[in-house]
């Protein structure tokens, strides 16, 4: 069973990778060729594909790599916590049966992303990290995928 990680650079990455330490089944990571470039892991592959950018242009190229990867691939299991770019293989794997699973960023409290607002109905499981955000998303679970004690004690009682 392959699983397949997709989400552009920065704070979506540094989000799915989260992910990834407590799932060390992940067998490939989709993200942006200067995140490729800047980092390894030697528990999973690291593969570029295009950000788009909203570009029409680029997410023509962006789909064309989606339907690339995906042949290549066959995912099992797709999760991805965005942005953009995540869009064209996140619905391609849904169409063809990977089970999908969306993490919305915990950036998104009061207000749901334009990729979760898209990737919402193709979702087998949506995950907010802010209940705030289940009046857009009826049928999400709500959980948070920073491990307690990330930001220490302190930070933690700032939550409640």
């Amino acid at each position: 069973m392959r699983i397949v990680g997709i989400a552009s650079g920065g704070g979506h990455l540094t989000e799915l990778l989260a992910v990834c330490r407590h799932f060390p089944a992940f067998d490939v990571v989709l993200t942006e060729p200067g995140a490729v470039d800047r980092g390894s892991s030697g528990a999973f592959d690291l593969m570029p594909i295009v950000d788009c950018h909203r570009s029409p242009w680029l997410f023509l190229k962006n789909v064309l790599w989606a339907i690339r990867y995906w042949m290549r691939l066959r995912p099992a299991i797709v999760v991805s916590t965005g942005a953009g770019m995540a869009v064209p293989f996140y619905i391609i794997s849904r169409i063809t049966g990977s089970i999908c699973i969306f993490i919305e960023s915990g950036a998104r409290i009061n207000s749901p992303s334009i990729t979760g607002r898209i990737l919402y109905r193709f979702s087998n499981v949506f995950v907010i990290q802010s209940k705030e955000l289940q009046k857009f998303y009826p049928r999400s679970l709500v959980a948070s995928i920073l491990p307690e004690g990330s930001f220490g004690d302190d930070f933690l009682s700032f939550r409640d």
